[in-house]
């Protein structure tokens, strides 16, 4: 009798631990979830690709108000751009999931040296091992809202967060479309051009600490290369490399310095605009050196529409 009243009591804890894990569960999928949760709540009828600086750089509301003409997908463009989405199988597979049966859209791959890196030491197999332990590759829905599996094995913080917004940055609004934008002035506080002497700093010393211990990977190349192939059988794609601020831009020519040459030969090989904007980058803010904040994404953006119309116009 005893055991089977402590198995009772045993079974309705669990019931109810399970029952709070799941309203904190459903309570967070109703608020903000973390700054990458809007990129997988819906199908896209176009994609921002990359890493981080296409995340906060590139504005799909833009997109789609300048290239209404042009776009013939009538699903939203999303910002699909995450920090540690590298090129490779898993960044691929994730693509065509969010995809899933959609023709005739928009794809804007954001490239730099840091898209094709990966640890030295790894062989293909230890790569996408360590590419299916990043948020990508621990889930399997791209496009349910609410997603489920996106929090249930994504979300690191403990669940009580869904009490408040403590760790939401209030100079970041996480838009539905996936675009991270980064304002200067939020109504707390600014950003100042010493924040930004300060960042920027932090940022040429973690890319310089990276290149000690990364390489770029053949393996990563190649899934460039099938991302590309693959895209192309849906519609307009678009390399860019995006402006930044021009000691990250030395920093990365040292690394690579055949990047764009390369990138150029890809571009007329397989048809595809690489619109090299690093060139530019004198002309667009940073609020840390590598990353564009919101005017400056906005504006580089209005330009990136210019150009793509103006190449959509020579392809008729």
């Amino acid at each position: 009798m005893i055991l089977k009243k402590f198995i009772l009591k045993l079974a309705l804890l669990v019931i109810a631990f399970i029952g709070l894990y799941c309203f904190f569960i459903d309570k967070l999928s109703k608020g903000y979830v973390d700054e990458y949760y809007n990129k997988f709540t819906q199908e896209a009828g176009g994609l921002i690709i990359g890493l981080s600086r296409a995340n906060e750089g590139i504005s799909p509301y833009i997109l789609e108000e300048e290239l209404k003409d042009n776009l013939k997908n009538t699903k939203p463009i999303i910002n699909f751009a995450i920090n540690e989405a590298h090129f490779g199988k898993i960044y691929h597979e994730s693509i065509n999931k969010k995809m899933l049966k959609t023709n005739n859209g928009l794809f804007i791959i954001s490239i730099s040296p840091g898209n094709f890196t990966a640890p030295y030491g790894l062989d293909e197999n230890q790569i996408y091992e360590f590419d299916k332990k990043l948020k990508m590759g621990k889930i399997n829905n791209f496009t349910s809202s609410p997603n489920y599996d996106y929090i249930i094995n994504n979300y690191g913080l403990p669940l009580y967060n869904t009490l408040h917004e403590l760790d939401k940055w209030n100079h970041r609004t996480s838009h539905n479309n996936g675009w991270n934008e980064v304002i200067l002035k939020s109504p707390n506080n600014t950003i100042t051009d010493k924040d930004i002497a300060y960042w920027k700093s932090l940022n040429i010393k973690f890319y310089n600490d990276k290149a000690k211990h990364e390489k770029v990977a053949a393996y990563r190349h190649k899934w460039f290369i099938k991302t590309i192939k693959e895209l192309i059988g849906k519609g307009n794609v678009f390399l860019v490399r995006m402006p930044s601020d021009m000691d990250i831009l030395k920093l990365e020519n040292n690394y690579w310095d055949e990047f764009d040459s390369e990138m150029d030969s890809i571009s007329n090989f397989y048809g595809v605009p690489y619109f090299n904007y690093s060139n530019k980058s004198s002309e667009y803010k940073t609020y840390d050196g590598s990353h564009l904040e919101s005017e400056s994404a906005k504006k580089f953006t209005k330009q990136l529409c210019l150009d793509i119309k103006d190449f959509l116009k020579t392809k008729k």
